[in-house]
């Protein structure tokens, strides 16, 4: 279906599709994930006015542009909690990023990275820490 002419979305400012959506097929996409995924109120809005100040869907920790359709993407834009299990502090990310992230605060995935880096690079040993959030296999 054909973008209505004239007919701004509200949240990324792209041409609307529909009289009876306020927003464009992207931004419809995302904000029924919004709803599905039962993100606080708050959380809901913050990702939004994310959405509105980038004019579309960038990853909060990468800066790259993010795929709202194709699951199969590793760009494909998915749901992250700053602080694992924590509902109010929601940013999008890729599916890629997501999943290296997975049980870590970002400031623990940043400080392994660098240190697979100075391993890789400059064959400086990694030292083991405990990740706060770490739960698999815990009984």
């Amino acid at each position: 279906m054909a973008e209505k002419r004239g007919v701004k979305c509200s949240l990324c400012g792209k041409r609307g599709f529909s009289d009876k959506s306020p927003y464009c097929r992207e931004c419809s996409h995302f904000c029924a994930r919004l709803t599905n995924e039962r993100f606080p109120p708050e959380a809901q809005e913050a990702l939004k006015d994310d959405v509105r100040k980038n004019r579309g869907y960038y990853c909060f920790y990468t800066g790259m542009k993010l795929n709202v359709f194709n699951k199969s993407d590793p760009y494909f834009l998915e749901f992250d909690h700053l602080v694992p299990g924590d509902p109010r502090n929601i940013v999008m990310t890729s599916a890629w990023f997501n999943e290296l992230k997975n049980d870590l605060t970002f400031k623990e995935l940043k400080g392994s990275v660098v240190q697979l880096f100075n391993y890789w690079f400059k064959g400086i040993k990694i030292k083991k820490k405990k990740f706060r959030y770490w739960y698999r296999l815990n009984p």
